[in-house]
């Protein structure tokens, strides 16, 4: 049976009998793969603090291609992000990420793009907690899995969407992008959103993290900025992500 080694970040545990767990890893060179690290719970071994979510790990792994779930055989920590782990802001905005990813892709789909974008948001996330950081997140990694909205011309009758009233454009999940207003009336599931909401996305999209520190946002922008995200969110995800709950929580308590 072939032995695989592999650059990877731990995106979710679950406990396996009394010492061992099953872990999520995305790799740089396989994609999701999940694996049994055996004996990972005991005391005595070293094993156990590498298998953590958020830690970015030299793997190796071994297992049958028909069979989903690997052995992981040996673990090396690269990068543990202790600085996300001591703030409890950075862990939830942490988790949002690693959830996001877990929930969205299916199968292995390998892309080393994902890999490096998580990574780089992680890496972020231990000097910084904005909102704008995980919808910047969320947006470009939709992007890398081919869900990229389109947010200029109507989607259906690709005329140009224009504006409905009150500075807001229509959007529909379903169709996965704006349609103009006499469309609209055939999708009853569209929403009206600002058209700044509109144009922050399609800055998430094509601009770097740092980039988007300066960038004035209001908190109403913000929250509008949420609802949309959901709303298209939903649109792929099986069921609702924990981490925001959470999330929306700690905002709350902070006002």
């Amino acid at each position: 049976m072939p032995l695989y080694k592999a650059n990877a970040i731990v995106l979710r545990t679950w406990d396996l009998g009394e010492n061992d767990r099953i872990i999520s890893i995305y790799t740089m060179e396989f994609g999701k793969i999940r694996g049994v690290a055996k004996g990972v719970k005991r005391l005595s071994t070293r094993f156990g603090s590498s298998t953590l979510p958020f830690t970015c790990i030299k793997v190796m792994f071994y297992g049958n291609e028909r069979n989903e779930l690997k052995t992981i055989s040996q673990t090396e920590i690269v990068k543990s992000f202790q600085g996300i782990r001591e703030n409890l802001g950075r862990i939830l905005y942490g988790s949002f990420i690693l959830e996001l990813t877990e929930h969205l892709i299916n199968g292995t789909h390998q892309d080393e793009r994902i890999f490096r974008l998580i990574l780089k948001y992680l890496t972020w996330l231990e000097h910084e907690t904005k909102g704008i950081i995980l919808y910047s997140f969320c947006f470009k990694l939709l992007c890398m899995l081919g869900f990229r909205p389109s947010l200029s011309n109507c989607v259906i009758c690709h005329q140009a969407a224009g504006e409905a009233d009150y500075n807001r454009i229509w959007f529909s999940r379903e169709d996965g992008g704006v349609i103009c207003p006499a469309c609209s009336r055939e999708r009853h599931g569209a929403i009206s959103v600002a058209y700044e909401v509109i144009e922050l996305t399609k800055r998430l999209i094509s601009e770097r993290v740092e980039g988007l520190q300066a960038y004035p946002v209001s908190s109403q922008l913000m929250e509008e900025m949420k609802g949309f995200t959901l709303y298209f969110l939903s649109q792929y995800l099986a069921f609702p992500m924990k981490s925001i709950g959470l999330i929306e929580e700690l905002m709350n308590e902070g006002n």
